[in-house]
């Protein structure tokens, strides 16, 4: 019997068993809803014979694109995640039928038959985490022997392209917990991550510009792309090319390269906050920061370049005596040309593009100096803009620097932290402005109950729907002993949101 058959078959088994269900009880149903995140755009769920996730089962895959390597990927992954292969085929159908959305996927289960159809293999991966969610073990048995879920109609869709999620790479994080957070990212649907390192990136060509025994090592990046490659998710590199060149937080007062080698002032702003733009010797070093960690992440298709807050840059005599907004300019045009040369497209911060006072913005952040909309004027088009906001839409509800920076050209990222409303009203300006999509950012926040709000909120905006509600840290807990088991997590200090759980041990920095 061919593929094509055995699809049909499967089909009209599936709607057979779909009419005579009834609706799952209110009370379970919103039990079981309230683990999916983010949660999907329609689900059904009826009563009856509940769908074993196991060797028994019939599961048929209707594909747009890559049908192949999604069977191959679902084979894996039941295996992996459910402890059984059930019979996968590729059901060859109408594609004007199927999701079209680029990681779009429709779920239906009954009886002993599973339906996949996606538009791509990015579907059916996130079609199988939406299952691995809603899944539970049979009970009676001491180890789990089989998964099972309820009889199953479920229709999703992203509503933005590029949900990407920043995370901060500090020396109190360690590889193991950098890569739950790049799973648990995966798992939520978000597929790019920025990692940015405080003074981590050991790059072995620029002793003293980490801090000494950095475990952000070319080998432990080369397991986190393989990691993030099979999961579907981009790795983006992030080095900050003008302001944060201390590699440490302001309000800590540290410096990654100035407080163990004294001798590398002249590469910096007097303070020390920026980069000396002005010394040719400066610009070597960034390019070849920049190149190593471009390398090191497998040369992705994005790289992030930093440039907010450079509160102290032009400082210098030199700078000073220039036409600085000028030197910026071609400082971040050099910077976006040798990434092109990789077949790469730079991102920045948008702040230092936006001058200071000027009454367009108020509300907003805009710390450029003198000369901000020069700059702006002279960058190349393809420079993706990351607009940060943090707070409430305003009593407009509006969002001018998204518009501004879109207006002009430029490709643009909304930048929300954790304010919920925030993450709401970013989300639907994506769409309504028909921007490239969103970054979630985390800082020192990804700890304890911040860090479930960040993904939390930022997986809803990005698919555009609301959590359902309902035992929210239960959830998040039991999704990160998920993740934690995919790693697999082998430490005390690599499980939960804290290292240690009496507070004023925990490492992790606020």
């Amino acid at each position: 019997m061919n593929r094509w058959c055995v699809g049909g078959m499967l089909l009209v088994c599936w709607v057979a068993g779909w009419v005579q269900a009834e609706p799952l009880e209110q009370g379970e149903a919103r039990f079981l809803k309230a683990r999916l995140v983010p949660a999907p755009q329609s689900v059904t769920l009826t009563d009856g014979p509940r769908v074993l996730l196991n060797g028994a089962l019939r599961v048929s895959i209707a594909c747009v694109t890559n049908g192949e390597a999604a069977v191959t990927e679902t084979r894996r992954v039941f295996k992996e995640w459910f402890g059984h292969t059930p019979k996968i085929g590729l059901r060859h159908a109408d594609a004007d039928g199927l999701p079209q959305k680029p990681d779009a996927y429709r779920i239906e289960a009954s009886g002993r038959t599973l339906l996949i159809e996606a538009a791509d293999s990015g579907g059916v991966r996130n079609a199988l985490r939406t299952l691995r969610q809603l899944a539970e073990p049979l009970r009676g048995t001491r180890e789990v022997a089989e998964y099972a879920i309820p009889a199953t109609r479920i229709e999703d869709a992203p509503v933005m392209a590029f949900r990407g999620f920043h995370l901060c790479w500090f020396p109190e994080n360690t590889p193991v917990q950098m890569e739950r957070f790049i799973r648990l990212a995966a798992y939520y649907k978000m597929n790019y991550v920025v990692i940015e390192p405080w003074g981590m990136f050991v790059s072995g060509r620029k002793p003293g510009l980490a801090w000494p025994e950095g475990t952000m090592t070319r080998k432990a990046l080369r397991h986190l792309v393989k990691v993030a490659d099979s999961l579907g998710v981009t790795l983006i590199p992030q080095f900050n090319a003008l302001g944060h060149a201390s590699g440490a937080r302001m309000s800590c007062h540290k410096h990654a390269v100035l407080d163990l080698n004294p001798e590398l002032q002249p590469l910096f702003e007097p303070l020390g906050w920026s980069w000396c733009l002005s010394n040719p010797e400066t610009i070597r070093v960034i390019d070849e920061c920049v190149t190593d960690l471009h390398e090191a992440f497998g040369r992705p298709p994005f790289f992030h370049a930093g440039c907010d807050e450079a509160d102290d840059m032009g400082t210098c005599p030199a700078c000073r005596r220039t036409d600085y907004p000028a030197r910026v300019r071609d400082h971040l045009t050099h910077l976006r040309d040798l990434l092109a040369a990789r077949g790469c497209r730079m991102m920045i911060w948008h702040d230092m593009l936006l001058r200071s006072g000027d009454p367009r913005w108020k509300g907003f952040y805009a710390n450029g100096k003198e000369g901000a909309e020069r700059l702006l004027e002279g960058l190349p088009r393809d420079i993706i803009i990351c607009d940060w906001y943090y707070g409430a839409p305003n009593k407009e509800g509006t969002w001018p620097t998204l518009r501004y920076f879109k207006e002009k050209g430029f490709g643009v990222l909304a930048c929300p932290w954790e304010n919920a409303e925030g993450y709401r009203g970013l989300g639907k300006a994506v769409v309504s402005e028909g921007l490239e999509g969103m970054l979630s950012t985390t800082w020192h926040h990804l700890y304890g109950r911040d860090m479930m709000g960040i993904y939390f909120r930022a997986a809803h905006a990005m698919w555009g729907t609301r959590p359902n509600g309902g035992h929210e840290y239960l959830v998040f807990a039991h999704h990160l002993r998920q993740i934690g088991w995919d790693v697999p997590v082998r430490t005390y200090e690599d499980t939960g949101t804290y290292h240690t759980q009496l507070p004023e041990k925990t490492a992790s920095p606020h």
